[in-house]
């Protein structure tokens, strides 16, 4: 189990970063930044926070992916360009899938 915690930390560490940029945002806006109004700049960093760390999470799991020689690579950068957990998640699956198919064929 700490082999799969130690594999998926970097994607904790992503998805904590991108909960930052969600609601705590438009509370530490107004003590950070000299606020302009909606039409700001301050106002899309949000946006561009997520949709880097969305581009960033499909990068890794092609990476690991391909270390780990799992299948459906495809399909996962799909659900994780749109919701960043769920190919996160499906990469957790097949990751234990993958490390206990050897158990059985020992028999």
């Amino acid at each position: 189990m700490t082999e799969l915690l130690k594999k998926l930390n970097k994607y904790i560490i992503l998805l904590i970063i991108s909960a930052l940029f969600g609601m705590p945002w438009i509370y530490l806006k107004y003590y950070l930044f000299d606020y302009n109004g909606p039409d700001s700049i301050i106002e899309s960093i949000p946006t561009i926070i997520n949709y880097l760390i969305k581009l960033i999470v499909i990068v890794l799991l092609i990476i690991d992916f391909r270390k780990e020689k799992l299948k459906n690579i495809i399909i996962t950068c799909i659900a994780a360009l749109f919701y960043p957990l769920l190919g996160i998640v499906i990469y957790a699956i097949l990751l234990i899938d993958n490390e206990k198919v050897p158990e059985h064929n020992q028999e």
